[in-house]
């Protein structure tokens, strides 16, 4: 199969609703993008059947203006009709999301903004947020697909672009820990630095979330593993695919003697 055939099929294939699910499963052992993809997809699916209940609030008003507004060109429209008709190539997702990925995770994203989450007493919660934010930061927006960039850099772009004073941790090219990229990410209750690293290849984030303090813990959610520790008024979360409990705790002894 290719590709393009996969990502058609690739929703029922998630759910657990295709027939014959052999061709696609024996594509995605061979195809990472796909297989990312198909992670995307169950991660996206997993928190929104876990918040469906909170999800059917009613939206406020002016939010369907301020969606519209924010719409390629060719999209904007006072008709919802139209906007249901849009083709999903309209929608100008050109990463590794279908575009009904896509449709899920920025009812995600709305539902964060709209929901008044405790993250300051849940560290479940925060490390729910965290987790997409993870996931969509490495995913869809394409962050970290260039090359490795230096610590001075990534602190110097904290500070100059998101106002955020952080020791980065070195990373450690010999047990092949790469620094990707910084971001700012917000979450329910304020704004984390998202630092971006690649272990082996695989996406690993470490947030720093200023202003905050939570209890150390180790916590799996939503297909990804996350280690909490707190320092002086920090609190630090590292997150990784599931699976790799051991190197993510490798890494973050690492990390934690250098995070400030």
């Amino acid at each position: 199969m290719t590709c393009e055939q996969v990502e058609q099929q690739l929703p029922a294939y998630v759910d657990g609703t295709l027939t014959d699910r052999r061709a696609i499963a024996a594509h995605l052992e061979t195809c990472e993008e796909c297989r990312a993809s198909a992670h995307a997809q169950s991660v996206a699916r997993t928190v929104l059947r876990a918040r469906a209940a909170e999800l059917t609030q009613m939206a406020p008003p002016g939010l369907r203006t301020r969606v519209v507004a924010n719409l390629p060109q060719g999209l904007k429209t006072s008709r919802p009709q139209d906007l249901k008709a849009s083709r999903p190539q309209d929608l100008g997702w050109t990463g590794q999301l279908s575009a009904f990925a896509a449709a899920l995770m920025f009812v995600l994203v709305v539902g964060a903004v709209l929901l008044p989450v405790a993250t300051v007493r849940s560290t479940v919660v925060l490390a729910a947020q965290l987790a997409l934010d993870h996931l969509k930061c490495f995913t869809i927006e394409g962050d970290a697909d260039g090359t490795p960039i230096a610590k001075a850099q990534a602190e110097r772009t904290l500070k100059e672009e998101y106002d955020f004073e952080v020791t980065v941790p070195a990373p450690l090219p010999d047990q092949h820990l790469e620094l990707m990229a910084v971001r700012r990410c917000l979450y329910g209750d304020g704004r984390a630095a998202h630092l971006m690293y690649r272990l082996n290849g695989e996406p690993v984030s470490l947030f720093v979330i200023p202003g905050v303090t939570h209890p150390a813990e180790e916590l799996s959610l939503f297909g990804h593993d996350q280690v909490v520790w707190t320092a002086g008024d920090r609190t630090y979360m590292l997150i990784a695919r599931g699976g790799t409990r051991a190197d993510l705790n490798r890494v973050a002894s690492h990390l934690r003697t250098e995070a400030k």
